[in-house]
């Protein structure tokens, strides 16, 4: 019967990051993942013949703001960055648009073209977030806070601020402070409606510094995959094992302690420790016994919020670069391949939440528009290009009963038709389409209702209540379990921080290094 140190269940960027810190400190380390390719969102596959995808998530840039990529050496495993520059583009239909630049003077110079009082607003909410966000960014290296501890360290002014926008909306803290659509636009995707919230939800007014971590944004080269690839030879270059397309059925225990894991074929691997990836109320509702587990802990885990669905994404394959109306003779390859939100207003975000919150597809959804291939042109055969589409906000349920198998594809033309608003040439340029509804998302990853943030991000479960306090800490109330993931602090995206959280306390626990 083989035996490990530790396994971890679930090979997505934060299983491996955790496996990664602990191969790196010596421990024996299995890997196993149910899915026949490695990395849950983060992967790129050839969808299309020579046209490689990134198939669900396309940016990265909280991961920039960590150690984890120096700290695992991820360069020497072929994993390479491009920067990129401006790093948020938003059209509108009026042919204005915004830039966001990695350079906050460059950002402020060009918002004074639209609006000179939104650009010197601008200006004191950078001012105002970079404590914030400082703060905050501090917490997220380590086990959660509770929100005592967060306001306790802030200074006694910046802790009434930071007070006030943990109970504010983030609606409400950019209308207070800009005049046009076109500040607060992006600024809301990359705050509330990157985690699947609405501007106006109580809660997510500090989501209104989020933004400015796209400053970090770089792209390997190659897709967001290569991060993984670069992972995974870290991994088995120390010794470490990997085992795709096998499902864990059990997670064993005896005595209240983790003995190891059996798969459905009816293998059982030992381990010292586990570590579950998967999302909590899988990995304590299906995969452990519930004679192993208090009643009332149980009961707590099946309160957990999990929303129905948060996007669903086309990709296509082009034969030409889409132009933008807004663009004209100014369009380059560094505007068009920004990190790029489009929508028409607050309002219009508030309106598709409305819909997908009663089960309805949007009229119009947000977009979240991926173009890389101008900047990565190994993605895609000569002269040709990758356009990606990403809804917010789109139900893994719909209330009209139709079944999304059938209506996908004709939900993807409809996305296409949105974008053509902005960049009418496109449909012209489209050769091959690739939709990816919830329902796939949840197939393909073992996503719970195909939500990619484990657990809702509401305030009520972040921090130490995240996903639960009981083990909001990555350890259980199983001895040598642990959990990590999307649905532990600080959450989502492709930050890696949850994996590198979680292998910290495991290597603390075993005194292979020291602290708390």
């Amino acid at each position: 019967m083989p035996r490990y140190d530790a396994i971890v269940i679930g090979a997505g960027h934060n299983g491996l990051i955790c496996a990664g810190y602990l191969v790196k400190h010596g421990l024996r380390v299995l890997v196993i993942e149910r899915s026949q390719i490695a990395g849950g969102c983060v992967r790129t596959e050839e969808i299309f013949p020579g046209f490689r995808v990134n198939t669900y998530s396309f940016e990265q840039y909280l991961i920039h703001a960590t150690p984890i990529i120096q700290d695992l050496q991820l360069s020497k495993y072929g994993l390479e960055y491009y920067s990129v520059n401006p790093v948020m583009f938003s059209p509108f239909k009026d042919r204005k648009y915004m830039l966001f630049s990695r350079n906050v003077k460059e950002t402020i110079k060009f918002l004074e073209k639209l609006s000179y009082h939104d650009a010197r607003e601008y200006r004191k909410l950078v001012d105002e977030f970079e404590i914030i966000n400082n703060i905050l960014g501090i917490f997220s290296l380590t086990p959660p806070p509770s929100f005592k501890e967060i306001i306790k360290y802030a200074e006694e002014i910046e802790a009434d601020e930071l007070l006030q926008l943990l109970l504010m909306s983030a609606k409400e803290v950019l209308d207070e402070r800009f005049e046009t659509e076109y500040i607060k636009v992006p600024i809301a995707f990359l705050g509330p409606a990157a985690i699947g919230l609405p501007p106006s939800q109580k809660g997510t007014g500090w989501t209104v510094g989020w933004h400015m971590q796209a400053r970090n944004l770089a792209r390997p080269y190659g897709g967001a995959g290569r991060l993984i690839d670069a992972l995974i030879k870290m991994i088995t270059t120390h010794g470490g094992d990997l085992m795709l397309k096998q499902d864990v059925k059990e997670i064993i225990t005896h005595n209240e302690a983790v003995h190891g894991v059996k798969l459905n074929d009816g293998r059982v691997f030992e381990s010292r420790i586990v570590v579950s990836a998967c999302d909590p109320r899988q990995t304590f509702l299906r995969l452990i016994s519930e004679d192993n587990l208090d009643s009332a802990f149980i009961a707590r885990i099946k309160k957990i919020r999990i929303a129905n669905g948060i996007a669903m994404k086309a990709d296509f394959a082009l034969d030409g670069v889409p132009r933008y109306s807004c663009l004209g003779n100014g369009q380059t390859n560094a505007k068009v391949a920004a990190a790029t939100y489009i929508a028409p207003s607050l309002d219009s975000l508030e309106k598709s939440y409305d819909e997908y919150k009663f089960g309805y597809n949007p009229k119009e959804p947000g977009l979240m528009v991926a173009l890389h291939t101008p900047l990565d042109p190994s993605l895609a055969p000569p002269g040709k290009h990758i356009l990606s589409l990403e809804t917010r906000y789109t139900p893994y349920k719909l209330r009209s009963g139709e079944e999304w198998d059938e209506i996908k594809n004709e939900v993807g033309e409809r996305l296409l038709e949105q974008f053509s608003e902005y960049a009418p040439n496109v449909k012209k340029l489209v050769r091959n389409m690739h939709v990816a509804s919830p329902l796939d998302w949840e197939r393909e990853l073992n996503l719970p209702k195909g939500n990619f943030m484990h657990v809702d991000m509401t305030i009520d479960q972040l921090f130490s209540f995240r996903p639960i306090p009981e083990i909001s800490r990555y350890r259980t109330p199983i001895s040598n379990l642990y959990i990590t993931g999307a649905g532990t602090h600080p959450g989502g995206g492709v930050s890696g921080i949850p994996g590198r959280n979680a292998a910290m306390v495991i290597l603390r626990d075993l005194g292979v290094i020291g602290g708390d």
